[in-house]
Order: C-alpha cells, then structure tokens, then sequence
C-alpha cells in the first residue's frame, strides 16, 4: 500500500490522517525559504477569527500571522509547484472519496513563542465549502520539547456522545472548549514536511503554545468556485 492509500485509509476511518513521506522535502525546505522571505519583506498580517463583517482580531484566542497565497506570490518556484501538486491530491480525493472538490485556498502561518489557536473547527458557521482541511509544517529541527502540537479531538454526536456522523456546529470558526465527550485523539507534533488532513467540518483542533517560532502552510479544499 503506497503512502497516498495509507493516508486516504486513516482519512476514512478516523477523519484525519498524517504522513512524513507524501510531501518532497526539497519542496518543503524550498516552502521555509520562501516564508522566511515573505516575512522579512513584511508581508504577513494578523489573523482573524470569524468571516465577512464578524471578523475580530483575538491574540488570545488565535495568535498566528498570516500570507495568503495568491497571485502575488503564485509565481515563485515554490508557490506554483505547491499548487500544483495540492491539485493533483485535491483531484485524487475526489476520485478515492467521490467527492466534488473544485477549488483550494492557503495560507503560510507564524506563531510567535506562546501563541496558539484555541479550539475550533475550520467550517464556518452558516457555510458549507470547506471540507477537507490541510496543514504542512515548516519547522527544521523540531523537538518534543518545542511544543506547538496540532492536537486533534474526535467529533461529538448531537446527544453528546462521540460519533463519526456528528453535525457541523453553527457557530463562529471557535468552538467551546472540549467537554469530556470529546476525546483528544492525536497530538501531532509540527515537524518539518509532516502532512496533516483532517474532515473541516467534523474534526475540533486546536495549536498549542510553542517555545519556538512555528510556520506552516494551511488551507482547505472546498466544492464551491475557486475563490
């Protein structure tokens, strides 16, 4: 079973799934460069939480700064064969899951040491184009003692039990903290090339606290036009 299966397996089963080996690390080395010099030409902005007129800007609750890729930096090497190699995997998901994936948007990531994003689901309350959620980390020479983990917890049911056919929840993109119904499934520690998926609109998640600066590439596949 080659490592696309492997990763499309776990995705099925479990709604997220983690692999070292998909991504080339000549490309995610050539992704750290590239941030490292989006961000020394100051580039990146403040996050915000919640869409359109709601957005609000929480450090507390969500602590990155962010570039979006797009057509300001698409053409640059590492960009484009990004791009093109999430297209190729977005096209795979909709053969393996028969799903109907038609665009992509991401977004570098930098958390400052101590800054984390609490809890939450990456489907936006009141939407639903976001369904399969993608993180690459940036990080050489990570250690445990580092920190900054994806933790990811699994879905509840309407009744509160754990359950794989959990509804989206309704609200903004943070969610309340984790009841004891939602049980912390993974701790995915943010290595350089390390590929995490994860199901939008069924997987909670937060980023915990790092003791170092921590990048990575995030963004989603949705079923709406390309944005």
């Amino acid at each position: 079973m080659g490592f696309q299966d492997v990763l499309f397996q776990s995705l099925e089963e479990r709604g997220w799934a983690v692999s070292d080996r998909i991504v080339p690390p000549s490309l995610a080395q050539a992704l750290r460069n590239h941030a490292h010099q989006l961000w020394q030409q100051g580039v990146f902005k403040p996050a915000s939480i919640g869409r359109q007129a709601g957005l609000v800007r929480d450090p507390d609750i969500r602590g990155d700064a962010i570039c979006w890729i797009d057509d300001n930096n698409t053409p640059f090497p590492p960009c484009a064969e990004f791009l093109a190699w999430t297209d190729a995997l977005r096209q795979e998901l909709n053969r393996h899951f028969f799903l109907s994936l038609r665009g992509q948007e991401f977004h570098f990531a930098r958390y400052e040491p101590g800054r984390g994003y609490a809890r939450h689901m990456d489907q936006h309350g009141g939407t639903s184009a976001r369904k399969v959620s993608l993180v690459l980390y940036l990080n050489e020479d990570w250690e445990p003692e580092d920190g900054g983990e994806l933790c990811l917890y699994g879905p509840e049911t309407g009744d509160g039990e754990p359950g794989r056919d959990a509804p989206a929840p309704s609200g903004g993109d943070r969610q309340p903290d984790p009841g004891p119904n939602a049980a912390l499934e993974a701790k995915v520690l943010p290595e350089s090339g390390r590929l995490a998926l994860f199901l939008s609109d069924r997987v909670p998640h937060e980023v915990l606290p790092a003791r170092r600066v921590r990048w990575s590439l995030t963004g989603w596949f949705r079923d709406d036009a390309p944005l």
